[in-house]
């Protein structure tokens, strides 16, 4: 009797171990006792977040007296036929700092594919001053001939920036690297002077029968927080860390139209975090 219990016992052993062996393999998911592999890849709905980073602002001040110069000249042949106003005296000039912000934004999903549009805003001091190059040159208008010499100055300070954008992105995993197109805004301080002096007809002996006569102008603007806007491209790659909380870090590209004869434009560069809803 003892024999034949010790078979049996054996026997089931054997059994089991070769079941065990030539088992197929559960599915993932199937069984309670194997949790399925945590996989956050729903980006779609509403997120916001804080970002900071560093710029390179550059800022072309070539027409940044020509507005002051037709104004003192407006009435003159000089101006009507010669265009001195047109007359670059300022040249480029560059900055660079850092700034913090924030954004908002929707994101619509298919599948792995993935579309939205965000608004970011950030803060920060970008100030150059305008290289002068001061012109003297001499010309003719009104069968006049005058030896002209014209300078001036110009600063600009971008105070904030941001844009309004569509992104475009392909999801891999927890990993959403995008493209972004959209509308540039920003706000500057803006300071500009420009002088003009000359002789008129300077080869002729200066006698009041000659018509020989020096003149001199000067005119100076500023405007604090006067808006640009433009056009922005860049990308970037956001990276899921939670169900709700990503992390990302991104370039962009911001151009400006020209704002008192000025244009800028911006290399900027961010990390930042966000909270999905």
């Amino acid at each position: 009797m003892r024999r034949s219990l010790a078979v049996l016992c054996l026997f089931g052993l054997v059994s089991h171990a070769t079941a065990a062996e030539f088992e197929l393999p559960t599915l993932r998911g199937a069984s309670p006792f194997i949790p399925e592999a945590p996989r956050y890849m729903r980006w779609g709905g509403v997120y916001v977040g804080g970002q900071f980073g560093g710029a390179s602002a550059n800022m072309n001040f070539g027409g940044a007296t020509e507005s002051l110069i037709s104004h003192m000249l407006r009435e003159t042949a000089l101006e009507q036929q010669s265009r001195p106003s047109e007359w670059e005296v300022l040249g480029k000039n560059s900055t660079s700092g850092a700034f913090g912000g924030g954004f908002v934004g929707f994101n619509t999903q298919w599948d792995d594919a993935m579309l939205g549009i965000e608004l970011h805003y950030n803060g920060g001091r970008f100030f150059t001053n305008a290289p002068v190059q001061p012109i003297t040159r001499t010309t003719s208008a009104g069968g006049n001939a005058y030896l002209l010499n014209i300078s001036g100055d110009a600063s600009m300070r971008i105070t904030d920036f941001g844009s309004a954008r569509v992104r475009a992105g392909w999801i891999t995993g927890n990993i959403l690297p995008y493209a972004t197109v959209g509308f540039a805004f920003g706000r500057a301080d803006i300071t500009r002077t420009a002088n003009v002096s000359g002789v008129e007809n300077p080869a002729t002996p200066c006698t009041p029968a000659a018509r020989c006569s020096t003149f001199s102008f000067s005119e100076s603007a500023s405007k604090d927080g006067a808006w640009m806007y433009g056009w922005s491209v860049g990308g970037g790659i956001d990276m899921m860390l939670m169900p709700r909380v990503f992390v990302r870090a991104e370039y962009e590209y911001l151009r400006f139209t020209k704002v008192e004869g000025i244009q800028a434009w911006m290399h900027t560069g961010r990390l930042g975090a966000g909270y999905r809803f």
